[in-house]
């Protein structure tokens, strides 16, 4: 009796994190749960401007778009008694790529949240309250890792400007272990991204595959992740010493709940220092305005703070600090690769070549005679 009544506890507990985070009958809502604080102040329209070490959580091609290293910490609150923690590093690496066009990075992320707990009541046989115990409600553990880089450059010509186009292409996998009461399962998935970028003309578009076919069991029956599709548009402007604007609109689709939901976004940051953001999410059980601000210190040190109200009037609040380090210039991160010689000259041919003999041997010129220049007094590299 004890087991059925858990059971039960769980199927309500799982009904309900599922009624706060969006009606649909997948399973794991906390991947639906926005961690960063820089993409939540935007209202989560994140798609095609992922910059930073969240890019896995939103578009996995936003990776290669990190000129450093970068360490995150993440936490949010207004989840009711959930608690939830991200770490996340990201960062370049040295290679030229598959493609051999460069800009590749790699990333990976551990969240960790915890449900709570709920009381769980045992009945004698008479119908009179036997005992009584707090249990944990659940926890969810999910690991990431990604790896992206550009794979190709269009040029664009135009009257009066021409415009270079990079290409970014970004995967990622994910493991997930879920537990709710006494019930555990575990499941992989996959991710994907695609960014295009022109730095010369500051548009941006993004699209990307999230959550994608893994499933996971608790007791007898599987329930799928929620499977997302998400894409955007984005722009950045202004003079990068003194201010910078970013806009951007972003929708997403989620599959198994067959909904829809649309984001907007702005960002803007005055002598790389001091930001502001405002967001609004569309089409939301809890949709409403969202707002933050950042802070940059150095260049290395970052905090970002970000809060959403919705419709049921319950404050949400993100924190990410973040550490960033080991800068490598553009012109590094661009680096291509070189072409491979396809074919060597056999060694036999080689020899024969330097037995050839020439047919006639003409007498070596005789070296010319160098005037002395005078001395001026005046070092020749100062010309």
């Amino acid at each position: 009796m004890t087991r059925s009544l858990l059971i039960v506890l769980a199927s309500c507990f799982v009904a309900g994190l599922a009624r706060a985070a969006g009606p649909g009958t997948t399973a794991v809502p906390v991947l639906q749960i926005p961690m960063s604080a820089r993409a939540a102040g935007m209202g989560t329209s994140f798609t095609a401007v992922a910059s930073d070490a969240s890019a896995l959580f939103y578009n996995p091609a936003g990776l290669a778009r990190l000129n450093a290293h970068e360490l995150d910490f993440s936490f949010a609150t207004g989840q009711g008694e959930t608690s939830i923690q991200n770490f996340a590093y990201a960062g370049p690496t040295p290679f030229t790529g598959i493609s051999g066009n460069g800009y590749t990075s790699a990333g990976a992320n551990l969240l960790y949240s915890r449900s709570g707990t709920i009381e769980v009541n045992r009945l004698n046989a008479n119908g009179s309250l036997g005992s009584s115990e707090s249990v944990s409600a659940g926890s969810d553990l999910v690991l990431s890792g990604g790896y992206a880089e550009r794979v190709g450059m269009t040029p664009l010509e135009l009257r009066d400007a021409s415009y270079q186009i990079d290409h970014y292409l970004g995967v990622g996998g994910k493991y997930v272990r879920s537990t709710i009461v006494t019930q555990t399962g575990s499941a992989v998935a996959a991710d994907m991204g695609y960014l295009v970028h022109s730095p010369e003309a500051g548009w941006s578009f993004g699209a990307s595959a999230l959550n994608i076919g893994g499933k996971i069991k608790y007791s007898e029956e599987k329930e799928p992740l929620p499977a997302t599709f998400r894409g955007g548009f984005a722009w950045q402007g202004g003079v990068p010493s003194v201010h910078n604007v970013i806009a951007s609109v972003d929708g997403d689709y989620l599959l198994d709940e067959r909904e829809w939901h649309a984001n907007m976004g702005l960002e803007y940051f005055w002598v790389k220092t001091y930001g502001v953001r405002l967001g609004y999410q569309i089409h939301r059980e809890d949709a409403g305005l969202t707002m933050g601000f950042g802070l940059r210190w150095k260049g290395r040190f970052l905090l970002d703070y970000a809060w959403g109200l919705g419709k049921s009037l319950s404050d949400q609040h993100r924190i990410t600090v973040s550490y960033r380090f080991g800068g490598v210039p553009p012109s590094q991160r661009g680096r291509q690769r070189r072409p491979f010689i396809e074919s060597i000259p056999e060694r036999d041919q080689l020899r024969g070549i330097e037995d050839k003999q020439p047919e006639f041997n003409e007498p070596a010129p005789r070296p010319r005679a160098v005037p002395r220049e005078r001395n001026t007094g005046v070092p020749g590299w100062i010309y």
